[in-house]
């Protein structure tokens, strides 16, 4: 598999290794769909167990971790997204569950995805901080402005 798409997504894939019996693919943004996809329907790889952010603060690091049930291996994606307005292609037409996912890692990184269903809204994409919160508090560059009112926004601990 991993010659597979070493050929298949030359352009595409950037790595990909065998780790302890199961692989480690960096995909470039445009090409994480297509990889995905070919994971799931050629790999078997058909749950998808983690999808996550990180911020590096030089660029964010999208982290998808892929589990084959029938072959009982793990494939982990990462794609590597500049902070300039970081843009990554959504999962959800290939895993509808990485919705939620996908809502969370706007709310505390800002990345969006294009393809999303509920589109570019900002206040229908939150999905854990109100509506009116300024700015994603997991970016290493986020500076609360303090509300001073228990009920709204960050507040300043002991």
């Amino acid at each position: 598999m991993i010659q597979e798409l070493r050929n298949r997504f030359a352009d595409q894939v950037l790595s990909v290794e065998d780790v302890d019996g199961g692989l480690r693919v960096e995909s470039t943004p445009s090409g994480l769909s297509d990889v995905c996809r070919y994971l799931r329907d050629e790999g078997q790889f058909d749950y998808p167990a983690d999808l996550t952010a990180y911020d590096t603060g030089e660029q964010f690091v999208l982290w998808l971790r892929l589990y084959s049930v029938s072959l009982n291996v793990s494939a982990i994606v990462t794609v590597s997204l500049m902070r300039e307005k970081p843009v990554a292609p959504s999962l959800t037409s290939i895993w509808p569950g990485t919705n939620w996912h996908e809502r969370e890692i706007f709310d505390l990184y800002g990345i969006r995805f294009t393809g999303h269903p509920d589109g570019d809204d900002s206040e229908v994409l939150r999905i854990l901080l109100p509506e009116d919160w300024e700015g994603h508090p997991f970016r290493k560059d986020y500076e609360p402005v303090f509300s001073g009112d228990p009920l709204h926004g960050p507040q300043e601990t002991n």
